[in-house]
């Protein structure tokens, strides 16, 4: 659009604007003059007004009374003129009151119509006239576009060659110039990302060095043996915090390359071998005395047996040569009580066997527990044994594994993750004799807390316990010393009380257990965590180890065996004989009957006539009743079905 043009149609535009403007103000005039007519008149008869004449305030009017006035003296003739002009100026007024109203609200709508005219006039006009501006507007933009057209064929035919060639040099300029500018900008962008990326490798690498030399720290304050092993190191340690220092000044100028990065994630690799040899070493050293100590025991162990062995074989040949006696000299035989059969020679010697070393196995941290400073490695060591015991069930094969894996993590010594704590059993000396006797302990004390309520829980227990047991025999041994322990019915053996000796030691060795205020626990108490004690041992018997470890189990169907005969040949006590003959059969009924057959069938017929004759005279309670029955279901069916909740061959 020409300048020209732009002015002619401002100039339109302002002009409709004043004529719009004009209208409106000569309409208003006339009401402007109206209402100061009004307000004039109002103040001239202002005084003669004394009351409210108009409003919710003003008297009723009173119709007014035509009366013909007669005639008056002339004394009073002009009294009554003064009188007769004010009341009609009053009547004057109060119609001009009543007018003005009506007239205002008159006024009112037709101003209010007047405007709403005015309003949709203005948009009118003002929509012809943008239109017409468009119209316009479209109009001289062809014709521009025309005569740019016509410029355009007249410069293409005077110099058309020359202004493409001209174009399209420009065009390659530009791009050529750009082309540089992006390959500038991308260069310096990628050095700067280069150049963060080696700074950040390089702290990565510091702050792997800081970790390294913490952890190595920490071995030095809490290994009795981390200072000696790690005197060796030191000269290689302080070369790499030396060196990662430089490198770290160097950043500050930024002049690093790829070769500082390297040789920062050599110095980390450098020190993180450190660390892993010194862990070596201390382990090695650990091992070694640990397989010393073992060895110790073992050798102690088994000269200690081979004495017990010959008391054994000297007091059975007393015995002989005692009943020879008797025999030879039959005035004797009187002399001669039957004592009743508490337990056998045999049993009893491997219960002390297994106390003896279960006690001196727990002298052996006993400087740990008594240690006030070690107070977080110990907490640090009982989470990392209960965190998977307490979460083991049998939802799944990997489960079992993964809770396996961790303890036989543990108690190898070797580094494992409980939660958001790293745990090394072997950080102390004892660290792993503790770990070990509070895993067997830990296990034992499920059979009471858990089995005993929840019964199918003792299967999948069973195998990490038969698992760990196969892999580590110092830990099965604990094991079995855990169980006689709480359940001397597992040796088994019903402890008389020996003369002297209190009611409370008498039940403490029965495996009763007193509360705070020293009373003793009640017999359906005792039965039901007795029972889920030996259910957990029972588990164990007739548990399968893992695919993995290609291993039988340590505590095979034998053991459980050599259990069931010397029990039916005790003699039986009430409720807790027939409590724990009943809870063998239904546990460990089905694979004894696969494995022993007719052999398991003469003792179920042995325990069901000869047994529980004995029985009935001193047992007519509800455990004696469920045994009776579950006897003669399996007489008459001859089957026993498999316990619930048993693990399948292929679970893990």
């Amino acid at each position: 659009m020409d300048m020209e043009d732009y002015n002619i149609d401002t100039n339109s535009k302002n002009s409709s604007y004043k004529k719009t403007d004009l209208s409106i103000s000569d309409q208003l005039a006339d009401f402007k003059k109206l209402r100061i007519s009004a307000l004039t008149k109002a103040a001239e008869i202002s005084p003669l007004i004394k009351e409210v004449t108009i409003g919710p305030n003003s008297p009723i009017k009173k119709q007014e009374v035509h009366v013909e006035r007669p005639v008056i003296n002339t004394v009073k003739k002009g009294e009554n003129l003064i009188e007769d002009k004010i009341r009609e100026d009053l009547r004057y007024t109060l119609i001009m009151k009543e007018y003005e109203t009506k007239m205002q609200k008159t006024t009112e709508d037709s101003f209010r119509e007047l405007i709403e005219k005015m309003i949709a006039k203005r948009a009118e006009v003002m929509g012809k006239y943008w239109k017409a501006q468009s119209e316009e507007c479209e109009r001289r933009a062809l014709e521009r576009r025309n005569r740019k057209l016509q410029m355009l064929k007249q410069q293409q035919e005077n110099d058309n060659v020359s202004l493409l060639e001209r174009a399209k040099l420009d065009e390659q300029n530009t791009q050529l110039v750009n082309k540089q500018t992006i390959e500038n900008m991308n260069r310096i962008l990628e050095e700067q990302n280069k150049a963060t990326a080696r700074f950040a490798a390089i702290t990565d690498s510091h702050t792997k060095i800081c970790i390294c030399y913490s952890e190595i720290s920490n071995l030095i304050q809490t290994e009795p043996l981390g200072k000696t092993v790690c005197d060796k190191y030191v000269s290689l340690i302080d070369t790499v915090l030396g060196n990662i220092t430089i490198l770290l000044e160097l950043c500050k100028t930024g002049a690093i390359t790829e070769k500082e990065v390297k040789q920062a994630e050599i110095l980390s690799l450098n020190i993180d071998n450190v660390k892993t040899k010194i862990i070596e070493d201390l382990h090695e050293i650990k091992q070694q005395e640990l397989v010393k100590k073992q060895k110790e025991l073992e050798e102690e162990a088994r000269k200690k047996k081979e004495l017990e062995e010959k008391m054994t074989q000297e007091a059975k040949i007393k015995e002989a040569e005692a009943e020879i006696t008797v025999i030879q000299d039959p005035s004797l035989q009187h002399t001669k009580k039957v004592k009743p059969t508490f337990y056998s020679c045999k049993n009893y010697s491997h219960y002390e066997e297994l106390k003896t070393f279960l006690d001196e196995y727990e002298a052996q941290y006993k400087e740990l527990l008594e240690n006030v400073n070690l107070k977080k490695f110990r907490f640090d060591c009982q989470k990392a044994v209960n965190t998977p015991v307490n979460a083991l069930s049998s939802v799944s094969g990997l489960h079992i594994k993964d809770k396996y894996e961790k303890l036989s993590k543990l108690l190898k010594g070797d580094r494992v993750q409980v939660l958001d704590t790293y745990v090394t059993a072997t950080q102390h000396p004892q660290g792993l004799f503790y770990c070990t006797a509070l895993l067997a302990k830990k296990i034992v004390q499920q059979g009471d807390r858990l089995v005993s309520s929840n019964p199918e829980a003792a299967f999948p227990l069973a195998a990490i316990a038969v698992a760990l047991s196969s892999q580590f025999p110092i830990f099965g041994k604990l094991l079995e010393a855990n169980f006689h322990k709480q359940c001397p019915y597992l040796v088994p053996m019903y402890l008389p009380q020996k003369e002297g000796q209190t009611d409370k030691e008498f039940y403490l060795s029965r495996g009763y257990t007193y509360n705070e205020d020293g009373v003793v626990e009640k017999q359906d108490k005792f039965l039901k965590r007795i029972s889920g004690i030996f259910q957990l041992q029972c588990a164990i018997w007739i548990a399968k180890t893992p695919r993995f470890l290609n291993t039988p189990n340590p505590y095979s169907l034998k053991y459980g065996w050599c259990w069931l005969a010397s029990f039916v040949n005790l003699k039986p006590e009430a409720d807790i004989s027939a409590t724990l003959l009943n809870d063998f059969f239904t546990i460990c009924g089905h694979e004894f009957f696969k494995h022993y057959g007719k052999q398991f069938t003469k003792v179920i017929k042995l325990v069901n006539t000869d047994y529980l004759t004995i029985l009935q005279s001193i047992d007519e309670g509800g455990p004696k009743t469920r045994l009776e029955v579950f006897l003669q279901s399996v007489l008459k069916s001859g089957h026993i079905p498999p316990p619930n909740g048993v693990l399948q061959p292929n679970t893990w």
